[in-house]
């Protein structure tokens, strides 16, 4: 296979949630121009309009869908919607995510219930349907993407409970490539470090994160589009053999010397 088709995701249809900013409008971005029809979903749409205006210069469909990923009826109902706007879903890309910072014992249950229903427990909710779907469809085969954390392999300080979802998620994800590999499903996950976005600038743009840069090996934060080529070895043919996986990308933070 040539490396133009290697990489290619023309026929395919990606639903990709919390696609209105950061990392999911980045990871939807790849996807399309990579050939994909798209899904974008999140709970409120206005942010999914911005990510839907800025895919420009290609021929696929690119539809809105309202999901909460922590209300299982809701993504019930946006699956059934996807699949009669775009056909079935090949790829999936659980991208929502949410924190709570403070020490891990200044928190309520109400805050470890929020991020882990989130970040954990949604991701299985939507990945359970979507195999029921799938399978109900008589379809073979499929691409699962999480989006965990370098913050699920080490813990941070003041962002436990995060760290605690990520690490669940990332051990979900073998498990479920465990369980799922006899329908032909691949599912992957990856860890980003820190990659300047948006939602981040103004931290990591500023003197507070000087210390934090000069612990990455790279001494340097990783920029948004560093993120695609990791995206799109999972997605298609070029990870055909990847399952069970989480692709690290954090310039060396991770592995530094102590």
């Amino acid at each position: 296979m040539s490396p133009d088709n290697l990489f290619n995701l023309e026929g395919k249809t990606a639903l990709v949630t919390g696609a209105g900013s950061g990392l999911g409008q980045e990871i939807a971005k790849t996807l399309y121009e990579a050939g994909a029809n798209l899904a974008l979903a999140a709970r409120r749409k206005e942010k999914l309009e911005e990510t839907k205006s800025d895919l420009k210069g290609g021929s696929q469909k690119v539809e809105i869908f309202s999901m909460d990923v922590t209300k299982e009826n809701t993504v019930v109902e946006c699956l059934k919607s996807v699949k009669g706007k775009l056909g079935n879903i090949d790829i999936l890309v659980n991208n929502s995510g949410v924190t709570v910072v403070g020490a891990i014992d200044s928190h309520e249950i109400d805050d470890w219930d929020s991020v882990m229903d989130t970040n954990l427990r949604g991701p299985w909710i939507l990945s359970k349907n979507w195999l029921h779907q799938r399978l109900e469809a008589k379809k073979k085969g499929g691409v699962i993407i999480n989006v965990s954390s370098i913050t699920g392999d080490n813990p941070q300080k003041g962002n436990g409970i995060y760290a605690a979802s990520k690490s669940g998620l990332s051990h979900l994800t073998r498990q479920m490539a465990l369980e799922w590999a006899k329908y032909g499903v691949r599912v992957n996950s990856i860890a980003p470090g820190y990659i300047r976005t948006n939602l981040n600038s103004d931290f990591v743009d500023s003197d507070l994160s000087n210390d934090m840069i000069r612990r990455i090996p790279m001494r340097r934060l990783g920029k948004i589009h560093e993120i695609d080529g990791p995206i799109l070895l999972l997605a298609s043919e070029a990870g055909s053999y990847i399952t069970g996986s989480t692709l690290v990308v954090d310039g060396g933070h991770l592995v530094r010397d102590l």
